[in-house]
């Protein structure tokens, strides 16, 4: 009788322990990370920056050189806007910038989003297609108006860790 628990026991341990095993090595990708896969280059487009935020020393260049850097790290080629309308889905890669200078305070106030814009279509209507953001992470914030730039420069460094952890999980 004793030796039908334990190994009821150990049927049941190892039966767990399988699963558990199963479920931390087969990791499940969300919706968003999906809609990564299979991309393989990326046309770039910064939006939202102003002569206040060029004055603070934040320019469209900087912010381009750092996501430029993280997808080619990821292995992703960069295409011209023509060459991206041509490809599967014609995705976009985007950074907006949003900042406010508050001059009383010398300080901004910002959001920062990245995404991912592609073509998709309707599951009831398949014919209807439409561009739509199919992955995006964003940050908002208060700082100096001194550390504008770096800290904006950072911020955008951070999301595309994000994106590059994603990415990555839809890539392996």
């Amino acid at each position: 009788m004793v030796l039908k628990r334990y190994l009821a026991l150990a049927v049941i341990l190892a039966g767990t322990s399988a699963f558990i095993l199963t479920a931390n090595s087969t990791e499940q990708l969300t919706d968003k990370q999906h809609s990564l896969s299979e991309i393989k280059a990326l046309y770039i487009f910064v939006q939202g920056l102003s002569v206040e935020t060029d004055k603070a020393g934040l320019t469209r260049e900087k912010i381009e050189t750092k996501v430029r850097s993280k997808l080619k790290e990821l292995g992703v080629n960069i295409v011209s806007e023509e060459e991206g309308l041509k490809l599967a889905g014609s995705p976009v890669f985007y950074v907006n910038v949003n900042a406010r200078r508050r001059k009383r305070l010398s300080a901004f106030i910002f959001h920062v989003e990245v995404g991912l814009l592609q073509k998709v279509s309707l599951i009831r209507e398949p014919r209807i297609r439409a561009m739509s953001i199919t992955w995006d992470k964003g940050s908002l914030g208060y700082c100096s108006g001194n550390a504008f730039a770096e800290t904006i420069e950072g911020v955008v460094a951070d999301l595309m860790e994000k994106f590059g952890s994603d990415y990555s999980a839809a890539n392996p």
